[in-house]
């Protein structure tokens, strides 16, 4: 099994913020896999269930706030015995270009407090992640930045990075990390 974890916000007031695209990636790829998500009670997020090569797969929208989602990624990966090495984290990066998809197979944190709730509660770095550049802006400060929704403007290209960054995790499901980190970080 494994499990692609989409950071995020939870909540109405959010969902459309730069901090979310994790939870829209992970919205995408049910979306094209005719799956919805659905509460896990005792896991404090939502889950929704697809195939990739006959093995089951997770995707994972924790229910607490981005500096607490390792609580609940720690609480999945546990009850479905996932090892770090089967886990792949998508999440916003104001250090890359809007629309700017990397990958990676571990490191630290990069200043992104969800990645580090998840590196502290799993006890290790050696997680893959995706990071989906918003760029950022040099009028606003970073924590007001990361809470505000895309432009109109910014809107199509963030989606095209939605779309290449859903591709992605589909490619690390079918034919793994170092094939993803070729043929898509450029």
């Amino acid at each position: 099994m494994k499990i692609i974890v989409g950071l995020g916000n939870p909540g109405a007031k959010y969902k459309n913020n730069r901090h979310n695209v994790g939870f829209m990636v992970v919205e995408e790829i049910a979306k094209k896999e005719n799956s919805a998500f659905k509460k896990g009670f005792l896991l404090n997020g939502y889950i929704a269930k697809i195939k990739a090569k006959k093995e089951s797969v997770i995707l994972l929208k924790p229910s607490t706030f981005m500096n607490n989602s390792g609580l609940c990624v720690k609480k999945i990966a546990s009850r479905y015995s996932v090892k770090p090495g089967d886990l792949l984290v998508a999440y916003d990066d104001a250090d890359l270009p809007l629309g700017a998809i990397k990958l990676k197979k571990s490191g630290s944190s990069g200043g992104h407090q969800g990645m580090a709730s998840v590196i502290d509660s799993l006890g290790t770095n050696d997680i893959a992640r995706l990071r989906i550049g918003i760029g950022k802006s040099l009028r606003q400060d970073l924590a007001d930045y990361v809470l505000s929704d895309f432009s109109s403007q910014e809107k199509e290209e963030i989606f095209e990075s939605i779309e290449k960054a859903t591709c992605a995790c589909m490619d690390w499901l079918n034919s793994g990390i170092d094939y993803v980190m070729t043929n898509y970080n450029k």
